[in-house]
């Protein structure tokens, strides 16, 4: 299945999460604030819009996640990310 184009600052967030999920052996990763601000100071351009950004990519099936509760309220929970070629 063809996959949309990405914009820079998504192919960045995909490899990324893509690091983040391989780092921690392909199990879950809770994406708590501490995370997602990390991710906004390497990745400028999606200050505020990570979480949109998220989305994007679940929907275009780069990645997949859910919400759930961690200490902050409701965060996302990525589960899977399809491998960068």
């Amino acid at each position: 299945m063809e996959r949309e184009p990405l914009s820079p600052e998504a192919e960045t967030l995909w490899r990324n999460l893509w690091d983040l999920w391989q780092d921690n052996d392909e199990e879950d990763v809770i994406l708590d604030s501490i995370i997602l601000s990390d991710i906004e100071d390497d990745i400028p351009d999606l200050r505020g819009r990570v979480k949109t950004a998220l989305a994007y990519l679940q929907r275009a099936r780069y990645v997949q996640y859910r919400s759930g509760v961690g200490e902050d309220g409701l965060e996302p929970i990525l589960y899977d990310v399809y491998e960068p070629r």
